[in-house]
């Protein structure tokens, strides 16, 4: 397994939507990709991770929502969701990509979602808040969304100067 690099705002692969993993990419490659994206979210730390996020543009994510979902890592390869509550609920939300930086996001409280794992194999399963979260997040990553889009414009370009400046400014010894 490997380390891979995680990608950051304003790098222009987050903007684009993902495309679908064909039938001929699954199998032990596509598992040991994911295999890889988990270790790099476990050490980033983080809780999903979306193959855009490390410059894989297929439809890929890993989610471990830890304890407070019995700490089961999720390999999903073409997720959709398929049915989402009316009710909302409020989350402060963080991401690998956007270093430093958070905003509350209104989420479906529950949502369903259909998958197959990396070896080909469909699966649905229903997630509650925590879980619906991250869900609904990473696979915003699939659509070229991130969280820099669901702020202000003002707020956007006040963090990306902040981002640009901190690349300029050398390491201090």
């Amino acid at each position: 397994m490997a380390i891979l690099s995680i990608l950051t705002a304003p790098n222009a692969i987050l903007a684009r939507k993902a495309r679908d993993v064909r039938d001929d990419e699954f199998g032990e490659a596509l598992d040991a990709l994911c295999d890889d994206m988990a270790e790099t979210m476990y050490e980033a730390p983080g809780v999903g991770l979306a193959a855009p996020q490390v410059g894989d543009g297929r439809r890929i994510v890993v989610i471990d929502a830890g304890e407070k979902a019995g700490g089961v890592l999720l390999k999903m390869i073409n997720p959709t969701i398929v049915a989402r509550s009316v009710e909302l609920i409020p989350w402060k939300e963080t991401c690998l990509s956007v270093p430093e930086f958070d905003v509350e996001v209104d989420r479906a409280k529950h949502i369903t979602v259909e998958w197959k794992t990396p070896d080909g194999q469909p699966r649905r399963a229903d997630f509650h808040e925590f879980e619906a979260v991250i869900v609904q997040h990473e696979l915003d990553h699939l659509v070229g969304t991130i969280l820099l889009d669901k702020v202000s414009a003002f707020r956007r370009g006040r963090y990306l100067m902040r981002a640009k400046k901190a690349q300029r400014e050398p390491v201090k010894a």
